[in-house]
């Protein structure tokens, strides 16, 4: 266990929620946090003060490779967002102790190449949310990875 203090938080699909996480990770935890927006223009100056720098896609690569923490939060948009988080396009380029969690749309990752990456230990850990089939399915092998926590979509619950 390291404090996250020292971390750095990448949150990539930086909208309203996006901006709660950073807030979070910025001001309560101090880490160093990277908003990525595919139109960084049309952030407000409110989240752009809960992050250390708000860039655009063409900077995804850069960010991947940096951050100790991805956070998915990308909307369902068919034919744009399905399976974004992949082998090729993220779990790769992460760092080994680098941890993924989703908390966005569960179409927006490609889980046979994440059950992939946490298997071989490509990347640290995973958090998840979200799932392509809710509950996510007895034959998912994400069930049998030792290194990823799975919870209940269900903060739209009433408790």
């Amino acid at each position: 266990m390291e404090l996250v203090s020292s971390k750095h938080m990448a949150v990539i699909g930086y909208g309203d929620i996006g901006a709660a996480c950073a807030k979070i990770a910025k001001h309560g935890f101090g880490m160093k946090v990277t908003g990525l927006k595919r139109r960084p223009e049309t952030v407000s100056e409110e989240h752009k003060s809960y992050c250390d720098e708000v860039v655009g896609n063409d900077q995804f690569d850069r960010v991947v490779q940096e951050a100790d923490f991805i956070v998915g939060v990308l909307p369902k948009v068919p034919g744009q967002t399905d399976d974004f988080f992949n082998a090729q396009s993220t779990f790769s380029k992460m760092k080994k102790t680098a941890v993924f969690m989703n908390i966005g749309r569960g179409t927006t990752v490609n889980e046979e190449d994440l059950a992939a990456a946490l298997k071989s230990k490509e990347i640290a850990g995973a958090v998840l949310d979200v799932f392509k089939k809710e509950p996510l399915i007895k034959e998912s092998p994400l069930w049998d990875c030792e290194n990823v926590l799975i919870t209940p979509h269900c903060a739209d619950q009433d408790t």
